[in-house]
């Protein structure tokens, strides 16, 4: 089931946001294989809500959400 108000990210996007929380390489491929592309207008995009809920399981990160800011128009 597909959420139409979720938000895609690419690729340089998605690694820009995971490596600024303290993700290393591994980390990061592991999280966006496991969150999976999606198609979108001819593009891999990766749901950011996925990524985020993925990423806040991280133990340093604590208490501390991973949020996307992206623009209504994303």
């Amino acid at each position: 089931m597909t959420n139409e108000m979720t938000s895609y990210i690419d690729f340089i996007a998605a690694t820009r946001l995971l490596a600024a929380q303290g993700f290393n390489k591994l980390d990061i491929q592991c999280i966006l294989d496991l969150t999976g592309p999606q198609m979108r207008n001819g593009r891999p995009l990766w749901p950011a809500d996925q990524i985020e809920r993925l990423a806040a399981r991280a133990y340093w990160l604590g208490e501390h959400e991973v949020a996307v800011s992206l623009p209504a128009a994303a």
